[in-house]
């Protein structure tokens, strides 16, 4: 089952110490989303990360880094799915140049399952439980769920209101996997909460992938 933790939005003073200590500790999937960040500012932060985790982050912006260094992927955002002629191209640049780089998006309805399977490597489906903020609450039924992965080929990956104690029931429902985000940076040990993802995993007899 895939693992992804999905980065703060702001850097972090403690990030990437915490970050190198998952990575040691098994991660293999890091979403950078710093959408606020240039060019030049994510360059840098991928170079305070050691060059033999690099092939572990899939960046989110500024997608021709990922020519720079020995990236796992690019994330397609809402902005790039506006700009399909563009982003089409890129992804295809990207084929030819770099192959086996992984492509991700995600998908806000079930509907729109069918049309990724041949588009990404894998999909987010956002929002599957209630946000642990409070801001926002699941915007689908367990049966809906159960019924679209059943009738999709994509690897779907659940986020939104994930924690460690929601990993059996989105393995459950059908889900190749979870993405965490509040339940791992919006606590004091990041680590602390990464390794009860990791001991919930290992509980439930699950590969991390």
């Amino acid at each position: 089952m895939k693992l992804v933790v999905i980065s703060p939005s702001d850097k972090k003073d403690s990030e990437i110490p915490f970050l190198i200590n998952m990575f040691e500790n098994g991660l293999l999937t890091y979403h950078v989303r710093k959408t606020k960040y240039s060019t030049r500012q994510l360059r840098n932060y991928i170079s305070e990360i050691p060059e033999k985790y690099h092939s572990r982050l899939v960046i989110h912006t500024h997608h021709e880094l990922a020519m720079k260094f020995n990236l796992k992927g690019v994330y397609i955002s809402r902005s790039h799915k506006k700009r399909k002629i563009r982003t089409w191209f890129r992804m295809k640049w990207f084929a030819l140049r770099k192959s086996g780089l992984e492509v991700s998006a995600t998908v806000r309805h079930t509907e729109n399952l069918s049309e990724s399977e041949s588009n990404y490597d894998y999909v987010f489906l956002s929002p599957v439980f209630d946000s642990l903020s409070g801001n926002f609450q699941a915007g689908f039924s367990e049966f809906n769920i159960k019924s679209a992965l059943q009738n999709t080929k994509s690897k779907v990956i659940a986020r939104g209101g994930i924690t460690a104690d929601k990993i059996q029931k989105a393995y459950e429902l059908g889900f190749a996997g979870v993405a965490f985000y509040t339940s791992i940076w919006k606590t004091q040990n990041p680590v602390q909460e990464f390794t009860k993802v990791k001991n919930k995993f290992a509980e439930l007899n699950l590969p991390m992938e």
